[in-house]
């Protein structure tokens, strides 16, 4: 007959083995989990068009972003989500949580864009910031941005533009509707003109501009590349750090976010 230490030894063995097996299948689950929420998700919604599963800022889960869409915040086993932005919370108050991650690839993107792609409007003294903005001609703050960037009127004030207080704006395509939508093809016929920059102020102010169309116009590509970067709406500023700001803002509140003296 065992005596005690014996057994408890036993005990103690068999403990240490069960806790190494549910560590193995932990690890071989956390492994297999992109491909199971990849699957699970496409199950649910074939017609989604998915970025790269990857863990997210919330320990346990992962997140995808859907392309012209939210990030989704996933379950391991991919039968639960959140979909929308991820807020910190502070003594302050609420901020939305920048993904590492994305933070990086998008200041990689910078570094790597091409500047005859985009369609830019410079100020005409000293350029102090340069702002990257997916855009759609179809989107109403889209036009109002566009509509600020030279001086402006509101509640009977002439305010500086952003041309005005030195930040370029340098426009990349984003349809939101997608590249063969209507919308698309308007971003299109603005890349092929050979005046960009009238093309997309007569597109921005609901003017009627004959279509026009091109085999190297980098429509598609922004399109892709916004949704790589996680932008989801229009208008989507991507500044200089590699923050991006979803949504419209006043001239005077964007140079207060860069800095700007």
């Amino acid at each position: 007959m065992l005596n005690k230490s014996i057994i408890a030894l036993l005990g103690l063995l068999m403990l240490n083995v069960a806790c190494a097996e549910q560590k193995s299948e932990g690890q071989q689950n956390s492994g297999q989990a992109p491909e199971v929420i990849r699957e699970r998700l496409l199950e649910a919604r074939p017609d989604l068009n998915l970025g790269e599963v990857r863990p997210s800022p919330i320990e346990g889960l992962y997140q995808v972003q859907v392309v012209g869409g939210p990030i989704l915040y996933v379950t391991p086993k991919g039968d639960m989500m959140i979909a929308g932005d991820l807020l910190a919370i502070g003594p302050g108050g609420f901020s939305r949580v920048e993904d590492p991650y994305l933070v990086e690839k998008r200041q990689e993107a910078l570094a790597a864009l091409d500047p005859s792609e985009s369609i830019d409007f410079k100020p005409e003294g000293e350029t102090k910031a340069v702002v990257y903005v997916f855009t759609d001609v179809d989107c109403g703050y889209c036009r109002r941005l566009h509509q600020q960037i030279e001086a402006y009127r509101d509640g009977g004030r002439e305010l500086p533009g952003y041309r005005d207080l030195g930040i370029e704006i340098r426009y990349l395509a984003y349809p939101r509707a997608g590249v063969n939508s209507s919308s698309g093809e308007k971003l299109v016929t603005a890349w092929c003109a050979d005046d960009q920059q009238g093309t997309m102020d007569r597109l921005k102010h609901m003017q009627p501009v004959p279509g026009k169309s091109c085999d190297d116009h980098p429509v598609a590509k922004h399109f892709r590349l916004g949704a790589d970067l996680g932008v989801s709406g229009t208008p989507a500023l991507l500044m200089p750090d590699g923050r991006l700001v979803a949504g419209y803002l006043p001239p005077a509140d964007l140079a207060r976010m860069l800095e700007l003296d």
